[in-house]
């Protein structure tokens, strides 16, 4: 008996749950939730129902999803409602559901597989479509002939007849504004006929009735990007609803780089793009974006001192008689410097400077430096003093000079270089040495007395097969964990 009474209480429950189970599925059908609704299907292939409406919305949820099989076994349970009209429309659906694939599998077809395939699905559609006016006109009125127009007007739109499809979505939203598929319908309407106010209201009213849907999000996020900087700042709010849908999808990464891209915010921006193209090699904004900000990647490698990853980032090198002397070869300079390869360093400095950059400070710094290693003190002084005449507030060419004269023994001009420098250095540390530097060459000069509990510092023998190290350098933006942090 208690056994009885028991089995009564767990069957009482499941058919509560399965009837509540089937207000939750036509919600998440009717929101475009289908991958959360997937799961909750799927124990209904082992576990029965009493409420054929959870098979109905079941069968809408696998066949919308690509599962047309799965649909078809969903189908064949629903043995008491073959003559309801719902099962006669999923019937004629299910004739172009058998065929259609996702966008991502049509993507891999092969051209000729592809044609096939939407030649065979448009002779499909127009039969399904006979069919389905036929149902239209003899359930006039009814829930079903407003769920057959939308189907009627998706197939207008498969088929790539728009003012049809866009016809049939008016008269849709007329009947029902909350009708997310049919705004998501007419908003790629407008959008393709270049009205991109009108899209913009359709994809925000698919936004609201569908909330988790990234299409309309990432259109919403293009349009306004298309707008220009202005409009970045709404763009940014819909990419970060669509990121946090999906934070894998390459072409909202891509579309993040390009808004911090417009806020000048470079090196967080590659790390969008470069993520997009681990997830698919062929993504062309993050392709087309990387080639052209190579630079700044370089820059990155170089500043964190990887000089043999920032030559390789950089791509082949020519033979000395094919040599093409670009933007990049600057650094390649600068690397082949810090590797103390000063011969291949000098070969792309001169032909920078003489070919792409005559007046880049840069680049002639660079120089001196090579000849400076190379112990060619009157030719490194030289540079140095050119670069300090172009760039009269960089601290470096004082510097670099103060090592030259030093290394001439002039100590006069070197002390003289010394306290320019420590007059121009912002960092504390670089100010400390130069001024330690102004310290040793005052008493090696007689300027300064050396107190009696101290002795007096010792020169520092300059190294010449490595180049001295630059002032640290501020860190470069980095790219947020969160959208919301833009």
């Amino acid at each position: 008996m208690i056994k009885a009474s028991l089995f009564i209480l767990i069957l009482n429950f499941w058919g509560s749950l399965c009837f509540g189970n089937a207000i939750l599925l036509r919600q998440l059908l009717n929101e475009n939730r289908l991958e959360e609704a997937v799961p909750i299907c799927r124990q209904y292939e082992v576990l029965p129902s009493r409420d054929d409406e959870v098979y109905f919305a079941c069968a809408w949820i696998y066949f919308r999803s690509f599962r047309a099989s799965a649909a078809d076994a969903v189908m064949a349970k629903l043995k008491n409602s073959k003559t309801l009209p719902e099962y006669h429309l999923l019937l004629i659906y299910s004739s172009v559901a058998s065929l259609l694939q996702s966008p991502e599998a049509v993507k891999t077809m092969e051209a000729n597989e592809k044609q096939l395939y939407t030649e065979k699905l448009k002779n499909r559609i127009t039969e399904t479509q006979k069919l389905l006016e036929s149902f239209i006109s003899s359930k006039k009125n009814t829930p079903a002939a407003k769920m057959a127009q939308e189907l009627n007007a998706e197939l207008y739109e498969m088929k790539g007849q728009l003012e049809p499809a866009a016809f049939l979505y008016r008269g849709l939203i007329a009947d029902n504004p909350k009708s997310g598929r049919a705004h998501w319908g007419l908003g790629r309407y407008y959008l393709a006929r270049g009205d991109f106010r009108k899209a913009k209201n359709h994809f925000e009213q698919t936004a609201q009735f569908w909330p988790k849907h990234m299409g309309s999000r990432y259109n919403l996020a293009l349009i306004y990007i298309s707008e220009g900087p202005e409009n970045y700042s709404e763009a940014a709010k819909w990419l970060t609803e669509a990121f946090k849908l999906d934070s894998a999808d390459v072409g909202v990464l891509e579309q993040i780089g390009v808004i911090l891209e417009g806020s000048n915010k470079i090196s967080a921006a590659l790390k969008y793009w470069k993520r997009a193209l681990e997830l698919n090699p062929k993504a062309a904004i993050a392709t087309k974006k990387l080639q052209q900000y190579s630079y700044v990647v370089v820059e990155d490698l170089i500043q964190q001192q990887k000089y043999e990853e920032a030559l390789t980032k950089m791509g082949p090198e020519k033979s000395s008689e094919e040599l093409e002397i670009d933007e990049l070869s600057v650094y390649r300079g600068i690397c082949y410097r810090n590797l103390g390869d000063f011969k291949k360093a000098k070969m792309y400095l001169t032909g920078f400077v003489t070919e792409v950059g005559p007046k880049n400070p840069l680049a002639i710094r660079e120089l001196g430096i090579v000849e400076f290693n190379l112990e060619r003190y009157d030719e490194a002084l030289a540079y140095f003093e050119k670069a300090s005449v172009l760039e009269k507030s960089e601290a470096l060419n004082f510097a670099w000079m103060g090592f030259s004269f030093e290394a001439k023994k002039d100590f006069p001009k070197a002390l003289e270089a010394w306290a320019k420098a420590a007059s121009l250095f912002k960092d504390p540390a670089e100010v400390k040495k130069s001024l330690d530097k102004v310290a040793k060459l005052e008493i090696k000069l007689g300027k300064r007395e050396v107190a009696q509990e101290e002795k007096a510092p010792e020169s520092e023998p300059e190294a010449k097969t490595e180049s001295k190290k630059e002032p640290k350098v501020e860190p470069k933006n980095e790219a947020p964990t969160d959208p919301e942090e833009w």
